[in-house]
């Protein structure tokens, strides 16, 4: 979170806002934004969403900027963000976010859902489900997908994840472009 806080901090410098300016534009509180910052919290998914849409940066900007070197991606050199108050984890398959595919592998916490912070990014998103089920809502069309089912849906139409159930859900999900 050190350096989810670090880079929050640089976005906010560039464009030039002050934390009340960005707390306000993001829906937080400028005692939680500075907290943050100072990687002294552990953001939830929808918080670093919001903060993404006030910083018109993609939320993938938040994974580990280490530099892979190639496009080999070791299963045990993943980028990764851990939202561990939401018990999401999320990989990125790919070695970067900056070609004209991205790919991740997440895990969904039971019961978690992003329902009052939706995605919404230009492109195209396919998920298929590895584990367990998950609820995808796309422009108001619900889908239950259950083990080895896949979406694809056009990705700049609000679309969010539920899992309903009591276990964590995998998906495997791909963007074009990568704008997660």
């Amino acid at each position: 979170m050190t350096a989810v806080g670090a880079l929050v901090l640089q976005l906010r410098r560039d464009a030039g806002a002050s934390i009340g300016s960005l707390a306000a534009a993001a829906g937080l509180s400028p005692g939680l934004l500075s907290q943050i910052e100072r990687g002294q919290g552990n953001p939830s998914l929808t918080t670093l969403i919001k903060l993404s849409q006030a910083l018109k940066v993609p939320v993938g900007r938040f994974f580990d900027a280490q530099d892979q070197g190639g496009a080999l991606v070791r299963a045990n050199n993943r980028r990764r963000l851990e939202v561990a108050e939401d018990n999401l984890v999320y990989e990125l398959l790919t070695p970067h976010m900056q070609g004209q595919l991205g790919m991740l592998r997440a895990q969904i916490g039971a019961g978690w859902d992003n329902e009052d912070a939706p995605f919404q990014h230009p492109g195209e998103e396919c998920v298929t489900v590895l584990e367990g089920s998950l609820h995808v809502r796309v422009n108001g069309m619900g889908y239950d997908l259950a083990e080895g089912d896949s979406l694809t849906y056009d990705s700049s139409l609000p679309h969010w994840y539920r899992n309903p159930t009591t276990e964590d859900s995998v998906l495997i999900g791909a963007m074009t472009p990568p704008s997660f």
